[in-house]
């Protein structure tokens, strides 16, 4: 058998050339290469048998011709060698793009894969050729042509099905920088675990364990450590060429095989196919660059927001009911910022409900000035939504996937509203009820000016109320410690995560106390939407005991509650269209499956106006500092001014003073528009750039 398994290849070739010669004959006779595609779907078993048994026949027949020295000598020739390489990556290329495909369209519908790569067969083939040339390169790097195939193979395998589940759940394609996470699995799985096919992991496990095995008992075909570096050199310009185009030779091909549409990712995926969509995404900065950023264009910069600033002392910010005034406390107020894990009305679905889950937090909204947030976020990335609230920088600019606290913060210090509070001599902590490894937290907290940084095994109260999950009750018992064990006013961040998916039913021993009907729901749905609404109903009872012991504090006490993002419920918004949400509108520009709660609960008043409207979390810290009267910043007041005429935005959402929303940043008023530029700048300076006017803004 040895001699003949290194032989396979030969095989393959004659695969190949069978193939070509189908295609060649079938194109020459009709006359329209569709005709080539239409009737491979028609005769797909019939083609497969005639394309396997011509080759076979033709490998057999060359093994049974030539002599066997002949054969063994060339079986052990670099040249046979690289030829081998080459087929291999070839192969792998063009099976792993289908396999891409076949996971981004719709593993039930392999026929809809097949016409897509009928009708955009150069796009199919680019792909094909992006993946052959990594794994060429990844080849020559390893050495040995079986064992390279078979790691691109399960390499390539895994982002296909990461891709498939991240677009069934958060409703987006994988991106790059996503991959920043791997090393963070064994915080991510227990969060998805219910997600996970147990059998069909153990069966691709075994089926590696067993090529691996087999592998290791045949021979080898193997290169050459000199020819490979030799060949290798140009291959690493090739792949830097074509992976990182942008300026390069290689950009004309994108031009020409693919339609990138960066505004919109889930499009730009579907019509270029998931390669292409990552690769394109591939960017060396974080943060998208201005279009001319130097210093002398930043100083320019800095002058305009000074001139915007310096109205922000003359008149009032729309979510104020009155001009700021020196706020009469005797001591500096405890500043508690309470996200609250998928914290969401579930009464918005056309449902009927047994019960209203968030009773008290509906009382509480009257009682208190309250709106809504618009997320940067939905179904996940609770730490981008951090981001916003505690830097004032908005994910708008960051690229697609990008995770400013993996990618940015965790590397060394930066400014944030803890720093700023630091500086007035409050005592900062952040608590998240989880390891700290998840988003590298125990590495951004402190540098972003946290005196403190408390995870779940640095906590006193871990009590949980379901099946896996620190409970809200926890959190807010860690809260008040702080609070009022702490001589100098505290600021608190918190994190929940109670409400986190998945939502089985299991995740409570007694089930769910809330039971739901109506719409065109799924029995699973159901029961998601069910399982959901019980922990917002735990949640908001324990929202009703938090707003009791901020009132008993004998300390001024502001809290600042909202919720993170909407939640996934099953996949690709099942449940959302079951319960007809969203009136029919595509997701991304609609601002209903972004809007949460927001709710500023105090035992003194802000001067804050019962109905703040829609706001993005980039403009708490400013609204705070101007309500307790603190020495601002020019950052800040710049902010103020801003959110007078674009109180929340995010990508592809856009919300004027107005209420009206457009969903691209070219349809608002040239002055508004003029405002984000300036902020993009400063937030590109202070976090990716060479940050000219950093100490200026702060």
């Amino acid at each position: 058998m040895k001699p003949y398994y290194r032989l396979l290849p030969l095989l393959l070739a004659y695969i190949y050339i069978t193939a070509a010669g189908y295609m060649f004959i079938t194109w020459g006779v009709s006359g329209d290469f569709n005709v080539v595609f239409d009737w491979a779907q028609f005769h797909t078993t019939l083609l497969v048998l005639l394309v396997f048994g011509v080759s076979i026949l033709l490998w057999i027949l060359t093994l049974w011709l030539s002599k066997n020295e002949f054969l063994t000598k060339l079986s052990l020739s670099q040249a046979y060698a690289y030829f081998t390489a080459l087929l291999f990556s070839i192969t792998v290329g063009l099976i792993s793009a289908g396999v891409f495909l076949i996971y981004q369209i719709d593993i039930k519908h392999l026929v809809d894969t097949t016409e897509w790569i009928q009708h955009n067969l150069s796009t199919f083939l680019f792909s094909a050729f992006l993946l052959s040339l990594l794994t060429f390169g990844l080849m020559l790097v390893i050495g040995e042509a079986f064992l390279t195939s078979g790691i691109a193979l399960v390499l390539y395998f895994i982002f296909a099905i990461t891709n498939h589940y991240k677009l069934i759940f958060r409703n987006e394609p994988l991106f790059p920088n996503d991959l920043v996470q791997i090393g963070q699995m064994k915080d991510v799985i227990p969060l998805i675990s219910d997600s996970i096919s147990l059998p069909i992991t153990i069966g691709i496990i075994a089926v590696c364990i067993g090529l691996l095995v087999l592998w290791f008992f045949l021979p080898k075909i193997k290169l050459k450590l000199i020819a490979r570096i030799i060949v290798l050199i140009p291959v690493i310009f090739l792949i830097k060429s074509f992976f990182i185009y942008d300026g390069t030779f290689a950009e004309k091909y994108y031009s020409e095989y693919a339609s990138l549409m960066p505004w919109n990712q889930n499009a730009s995926y579907d019509h270029n196919g998931p390669v292409i969509g990552m690769v394109s995404n591939l960017k060396l900065n974080i943060l998208e660059e201005p279009d001319t950023y130097t210093k002398g264009s930043m100083e320019k910069t800095l002058t305009s927001v000074k001139t915007v600033s310096s109205a922000s002392t003359q008149t009032a910010s729309s979510v104020f009911a009155s001009m700021p005034t020196q706020a009469d406390l005797p001591v500096k107020a405890n500043i508690i910022f309470y996200m609250n894990e998928t914290f969401w009305d579930p009464t918005k679905l056309d449902l009927k409900f047994s019960e209203d889950p968030l009773k008290n937090t509906r009382k509480l909204m009257e009682k208190y000035p309250s709106g809504s947030i618009l997320s940067p976020a939905f179904g996940g990335n609770t730490a981008n939504v951090e981001f916003e609230a505690l830097t004032s920088y908005s994910m708008n600019y960051v690229n697609p996937g990008g995770l400013p606290y993996e990618h940015v913060l965790s590397h060394k210090d930066y400014p944030s509203f803890a720093s700023y509070l630091d500086q007035l001599g409050y005592f900062t902590e952040a608590i998240h009820p989880n390891g700290g490894n998840l988003y590298r937290r125990q590495t951004v907290y402190p540098n972003i000016g946290f005196d403190k940084a408390e995870f779940i095994d640095d906590m006193k109260y871990t009590k949980k109320d379901n099946d896996r999950f620190v409970s809200d009750d926890s959190v807010v018992n860690e809260i008040l410690d702080v609070v009022k064990q702490k001589k100098e006013p505290a600021f608190v961040h918190a994190v929940t995560i109670a409400n986190h998916l998945p939502y089985g039913g299991n995740k409570y021993k007694d089930g769910s106390s809330i039971k739901v009907s109506g719409g065109n729901l799924s029995p699973d749905s159901k029961e998601k939407v069910e399982v959901y609404s019980e922990g917002i109903k735990r949640s908001d009872q324990t929202l009703k005991r938090l707003e009791e012991e901020v009132q008993s504090l004998t300390e001024p006490t502001l809290v600042v509650v909202w919720g993170d993002h909407l939640p996934s419920l099953g996949p690709n918004l099942k449940a959302y269209k079951e319960a007809n949400y969203g009136k029919g509108q595509k997701q991304s520009t609609n601002p209903d499956y972004y809007e949460t709660p927001l709710l500023f609960i105090s035992n003194f008043d802000t001067g804050l106006q019962k109905d703040v409207g829609v706001m993005s979390p980039i403009y708490f810290a400013p609204t705070i500092v101007h309500a307790l009267d603190y020495k601002s910043n020019l950052f800040y007041n710049y902010l103020e001014e801003m959110n007078k005429k674009i109180p929340a935005f995010k990508e592809n959402l856009y919300m004027q003073e107005n209420g009206r929303i457009v969903n691209s940043p070219d349809d608002l008023p040239a002055s508004t528009q003029k405002l984000l530029q300036n902020y993009h700048e400063m937030e590109f300076d202070v976090l990716s750039g060479d940050q000219y006017i950093k100490k200026k803004l702060y």
